[in-house]
């Protein structure tokens, strides 16, 4: 086992004394923004959900850690375990200790084998000649109690005809009983693609099987492929990915990176795409994962990183960085994917409000709320404070708007743009969940989603709309962090 520790490529295993506790006790200092029921790490940066998995009792939540403070260093796994997404207990973090991640742990996923569960990651290191980036393929085997047995590596390069950018291996089963696993790839020639490697078993050596081939993806300007996930739900085929260098657009494809999905049917590497969209509309989303083993029959289940690359918040002073969607349940409808959070996010006591003029709502930070607005303009403004910052929600000419032009943003977050957009005819249902500093908002029962981050300190709860508004409202409940 090695102790890696040169400069912000440094384990969790050479903490110094009390270092660790310095970067808690600054987080402590945070009374505006920490998430209540969104998992969130104890400090540092999160970002990528990894390895997901069911394994018969429970689920596996990994995530990309950096637990040094708010920047993106030496990556290492976050390992909890969840019966019901109520309760997470902290589970063997995979820490790099090994010369083939020597580096960091990067993206990956996972797959349910019997009393254990193999975990696909990359593992990144450099050469030390002249520092270029080895990507390693390799796997984890932890027991489904969250230990970690063993881990090793699958592919020690990239193949032929790709750069430094191969990752993000995410396993599947064929229908034979092989495994798969399909990565994010850049080509020699700057261009994105994704590739697949073939396991006879677990055991066994992985053959590249070649690139994925998707009949219609317009592929310009596109230099990487990331976080890549091949699955069915029922007897479509799904592949979730997140495609760098798209163009941005008026009213999608408005951030600097995007996350995307095409639904058709699958046959061997060849993809027959049927549709194709984006998941999230928001500011703040991007390299989401669905879970294995779940029989995926009629849905699956996903969760994101709720942040983009190369983004920093306000709560980054108070060291910690981002945070995780709600688990989502994926259906789909005329052939589109709907998102809505998983049932116990639900809160069964609802309380109603007619709302038109400014009223507080207690606890308005950590609420659902639900309206119909009948397919008619409307504004909605949440929140205040002695600045003046609030978020605002409209509705005009068929199009949906989220502007947190009103609040706290650093000069990373201005640089693209204060307002998102979301064209959705005959809206019929707003959903909003709201938890301090993240608001995810469910348009037409999950026809289309935002996700974002907000920023506003010292707030008031308070609630305006530019029309009556019949809304029904819960608090919600903390999630509960466990230690092993």
């Amino acid at each position: 086992m090695l102790i890696f520790n040169q400069g912000k490529y440094k384990s969790l295993l050479a903490a110094e004394e009390g270092e660790l506790d310095t970067v808690a006790a600054l987080v402590a200092t945070d009374q505006n923004f920490r998430p209540d029921y969104h998992l969130v790490a104890p400090f540092g940066l999160i970002n990528d959900p990894n390895g997901l998995v069911f394994d018969g009792e429970k689920y596996h939540i990994f995530y990309q850690w950096y637990p040094y403070g708010a920047m993106h260093g030496m990556k290492h796994w976050l390992h909890y375990t969840t019966p019901d997404f109520q309760q997470f207990t902290l589970a063997d973090t995979l820490i790099p200790t090994e010369m083939f991640e020597s580096h960091g742990c990067y993206s990956g996923g996972a797959l349910p084998l019997g009393d254990y569960i193999a975990v696909f990651y990359t593992g990144n290191t450099r050469r030390s000649s002249d520092n270029a980036r080895i990507p390693y393929q390799n796997i984890a085997v932890f027991r489904k109690d969250g230990k970690l047995l063993d881990k090793y590596p699958l592919v020690t390069c990239a193949p032929a005809g790709y750069s430094e950018h191969v990752r993000d291996p995410k396993p599947y089963f064929t229908a034979d009983g092989k495994v798969r696993f399909i990565c994010g790839a850049q080509r020699d020639n700057l261009s994105g693609t994704a590739i697949v490697f073939e396991m006879e078993n677990i055991n066994t050596p992985p053959q590249l099987m070649g690139e994925l081939n998707l009949s219609d993806f317009d592929n310009r300007h596109i230099f990487m492929w990331e976080c890549p996930d091949l699955l069915k739900i029922g007897d479509k085929d799904l592949f979730i990915w997140s495609p760098q260098g798209k163009q941005r657009e008026a009213q999608q494809f408005q951030n600097n990176y995007h996350s995307t999905y095409v639904i058709g049917k699958l046959n061997d590497l060849q993809f027959e795409v049927e549709q194709f969209g984006e998941l999230d509309y928001g500011f703040d989303f991007y390299a989401p994962q669905t879970f294995a083993g779940l029989d995926n029959s009629e849905s699956a289940v996903m969760l994101g990183w709720v942040g983009l690359p190369d983004l920093q918040y306000p709560t980054d002073e108070y060291g910690w960085h981002s945070t995780l969607t709600l688990p989502r349940r994926l259906t789909l409808k005329n052939n589109y994917i709907y998102q809505t959070p998983l049932e116990q996010y639900y809160p069964q006591n609802l309380t109603a409000l007619s709302l038109q003029q400014a009223t507080e709502l207690a606890d308005l930070d950590r609420r659902y709320l639900k309206f119909n607005p009948h397919n008619r303009d409307f504004s909605l403004r949440l929140f205040d404070n002695p600045q003046g910052q609030h978020l605002n929600l409209s509705y005009e000419n068929d199009v949906f708007c989220l502007d947190r032009s009103a609040s706290e943003q650093t000069e990373s977050m201005l640089s693209l743009g204060e307002q998102r957009y979301c064209a959705i005819a005959d809206l019929q249902q707003v959903e909003i969940f709201i938890d301090r500093s993240v608001i995810e908002i469910f348009l037409n029962g999950g026809e289309k989603v935002l996700t974002s981050r907000f920023f506003i300190k010292n707030r008031q709860n308070r609630l305006q709309s530019s029309c009556r508004l019949e809304i029904e409202s819960a608090v919600l409940a903390p999630i509960a962090y466990l230690a092993e």
